[in-house]
């Protein structure tokens, strides 16, 4: 092979810079858009995933965690069959409720976006660690449900000292008609929940988000809407009642002001097609 001189090489290369410098800025658009066109085809024509009904389950699965203290290992997890059949039958929603308990670890609050603790017990006089470490389970986004314990003596007074103990200066407010929980999916008529005795949800909020959930009745608590007969229609006004609280309550969850954010919208238009 003849080797060029430098003078030639340098010369070749400037005639190279030069036919790319000619080059219009819509020309180079042109080419890129070509490019990312190509690209985008040959990305939809890969096969996709197909997924089993068992794969297609788990990924639409919520995850109801109570937090277990006994001594004994925590029950297996359990579906609720009813729960499903219901909100599935009326809603848009996927979901696949099931029960699970969690043993209480301190160190391992901060893996779990919501838990539910039945008020069946004085609350736990805290150390200095737990009291860190709820702290960092509300800060990172999580949601504690305090809840009537289904039988058993009223203990939600000191369940919300505990509360403000975690948190000097705060205080629980009554649900109100105008609060996210009385509208994410359901409209909680006045008459519906509050009944004569005043609303029995009380919320403790952290930066405008509700940190902590507090249930006084049990009427209205998870372990009675988890055994009801729920249906799709006809169901008895209290089981109702129940349903529309808890699917708001999960919406709450899933995607916190659900109203504002419009995710139900494409849904909606579709049906009034």
């Amino acid at each position: 092979m003849s080797k060029q001189a430098p003078g030639t090489l340098q010369r070749g290369m400037s005639d190279r810079w030069n036919h790319f410098a000619g080059f219009t800025p819509l020309a180079v658009s042109v080419v890129m858009g070509l490019l990312l066109s190509w690209t985008s085809a040959l990305a939809q024509v890969q096969p996709a995933e197909v997924l089993t009904p068992e794969a297609m389950v788990a990924l639409d699965r919520m995850e109801w965690r109570t937090l277990w203290f006994g001594a004994s290992p925590p029950p297996s997890p359990e579906p609720i069959p009813r729960i499903h059949a219901a909100i599935e039958g009326r809603t848009t929603l996927r979901l696949h409720p099931q029960q699970q308990w969690v043993r209480y670890e301190p160190t391992r609050l901060v893996e779990h976006p919501f838990l539910h603790l039945e008020m069946c017990q004085t609350p736990m006089a805290l150390s200095r660690q737990e009291r860190f470490a709820w702290r960092d389970f509300f800060a990172a986004g999580g949601t504690l449900f305090l809840d009537a314990c289904p039988e058993g003596l009223d203990r939600s007074k000191a369940w919300r000292a505990w509360g403000r103990a975690l948190y000097p200066g705060t205080s629980w407010s009554p649900l109100h008609r105008g609060h996210t929980l009385s509208f994410s999916f359901y409209l909680l008529g006045k008459r519906m929940l509050l009944g004569s005795g005043g609303t029995p949800i009380f919320l403790l909020e952290l930066d405008e988000r509700p940190a902590l959930i507090l249930n006084t009745a049990s009427k209205w608590g998870w372990f009675r809407f988890k055994h009801s007969p729920l249906h799709v229609d006809g169901n008895p006004p209290v089981d109702e009642v129940r349903l529309r609280l808890y699917v708001n309550l999960m919406m709450v969850l899933l995607a916190g002001d659900y109203k504002s954010d419009q995710l139900h919208l494409p849904t909606i238009l579709l049906r009034r097609r």
